[in-house]
């Protein structure tokens, strides 16, 4: 059987390679079938490639700002392959299941982690007389079903993997991508990198903190895999792909310490030049010895979650970390020699503009590195969606699934409360990427780090920022 996987793009991706649709690609290999990741960061033509390889399914992932260009593609897709089965995955379909399944074009829905329901969805098609009870049988799935002229979808069961079954799956398969595409492309997450040949990987999954806004596909249980396993994972990337760079994409990397600390003891022979942590480490969770370790593994860039600056805004988010503390660990980090980041969530519910100034003056004083400043997004399936939702504070851009990233040129504001309003809140933005990266201290100390590529994109969007 031919199955495509497909990930459409959004204005604010980075180019790291789906993590998710290579797991599936690796399932599907083993199984017996012929799949290929087709991505539209890599694949130029993608639309055109997936009908030249006539798959009998089609696998969409997207975040929530390239749902509706998921539904495009699979809309032309669809024009020249009349038989085809489309099924949406990823976090948008993990948080709307019945609406997304309720479109047109979508025949099902795979929920949360699916590398192994989405191939016995497959093995069902394949047997071209799958039935509602055989469907009923998958987990994780959300199907069609016609009473009379109406359609209504099942009810869906979620499953997780466990750790031992996270150990079982074979290793992501590059292979099955546009690898050399994306090896010669700018490999971006985040403002530096150090590696010309970079490759991510999960050593766990799940988050055990519950923090408003985060959408949680992996859920709140933290699942592990054996030092064993990830080294074998790491040593095949080395050898197989000869990388020279390491992102390490765990929702909570160092939830368990001790862990953390085996992994990072097992990096150390390898070799390995680089390791970077793009994705948010939450700062509660790291100490002196972790850094250290991290340090000798070869990590140079580290990305912490602190999201605000103010305590009271803090509260609001469910976000529980002691600002002294986050400060303590920024600055142990910076005099350590570490390239040091930071999200910065700007126009909370229920932030005032003082919050914010206050935020943005306990960032500046760190000497950061980096910051992405961003308002926030009440992504569907958060209760910070469902605050907004009761409390009317969604914006007109709200109702376009394409407003749903986080711009730097030119802010979109999702929501607006009796605290502040759309251009209060642009303004605010605006006002703290001016502050941050239009200070010469800022661009003279972090010169050596970035690319001339870089430097240009930055002064464009300060220009902008600046003058329209």
């Amino acid at each position: 059987m031919r199955i495509a996987l497909y990930n459409p793009i959004a204005p604010d991706m980075n180019t790291t390679p789906s993590l998710g649709l290579l797991y599936i690609a690796a399932k599907l290999e083993k199984a017996g079938h012929t799949s290929f990741v087709f991505d539209e960061r890599f694949n130029k033509n993608a639309v055109a490639e997936v009908i030249n390889f006539q798959p009998q399914v089609l696998g969409i992932t997207s975040v929530t700002a390239s749902f509706k260009n998921g539904l495009s593609a699979a809309e032309k897709i669809k024009n020249k392959l009349k038989d085809i089965r489309i099924v949406f995955g990823g976090p948008h379909a993990s948080a709307l299941p019945e609406p997304v399944v309720s479109e047109p074009l979508v025949d099902y829905v795979m929920t949360g982690e699916c590398e192994n329901s989405f191939p016995q969805l497959c093995e069902a098609i394949n047997c071209k007389n799958e039935t509602e009870s055989d469907l009923e049988n998958i987990k994780n799935l959300t199907f069609k079903t016609k009473t009379g002229d109406k359609i209504t979808s099942s009810v869906r069961r979620e499953e997780f993997l466990n750790s031992e079954e996270l150990d079982l799956l074979p290793f992501p398969a590059f292979h099955l991508m546009n690898i050399d595409a994306y090896f010669n492309s700018p490999q971006e997450h985040g403002l530096f990198q150090k590696g010309k040949r970079i490759l991510p990987i999960m050593t766990t999954r799940g988050c055990p903190f519950t923090c408003d806004y985060c959408c949680r596909i992996m859920g709140k249980t933290l699942r592990k895999r054996s030092v064993g396993n990830i080294l074998s994972e790491i040593k095949t990337l080395i050898g197989k792909y000869d990388i020279d760079e390491l992102y390490i994409e765990d929702d909570n990397f160092t939830a368990d310490k001790k862990r953390a600390i085996e992994v990072l003891d097992a990096i150390i022979p390898t070799g390995l030049k680089h390791i970077k942590f793009a994705n948010g480490l939450n700062v509660q969770m790291i100490d002196e010895e972790i850094l250290i370790k991290m340090k000798e593994a070869g990590a140079y860039s580290l990305s912490f979650g602190v999201e605000s600056g103010c305590a009271e805004t803090l509260k609001k988010m469910n976000k529980k970390i002691n600002l002294d503390y986050a400060e303590h660990i920024i600055m142990t980090a910076k005099k350590m020699g570490f390239l040091v980041g930071s999200n910065c969530i700007i126009g909370y519910p229920g932030e005032t503009k003082k919050d914010i100034r206050t935020s943005i003056d306990f960032f500046m004083k760190l000497k950061l590195d980096s910051m992405a400043i961003v308002n926030i997004v009440p992504f569907p399936g958060t209760e910070t969606r469902r605050i907004c939702e009761e409390k009317q504070y969604l914006t007109e851009e709200a109702a376009d699934w394409n407003n749903y990233y986080f711009s730097i040129n030119n802010p979109i504001p999702l929501i607006k409360t009796e605290y502040l309003s759309k251009s209060e809140l642009k303004s605010e933005i605006n006002r703290a990427y001016w502050k941050m990266y239009f200070n010469p201290v800022w661009f003279f100390r972090n010169l050596k780090h970035l690319s001339l590529k870089k430097i240009i994109a930055g002064a464009r969007q300060l220009i902008f920022k600046r003058f329209f």
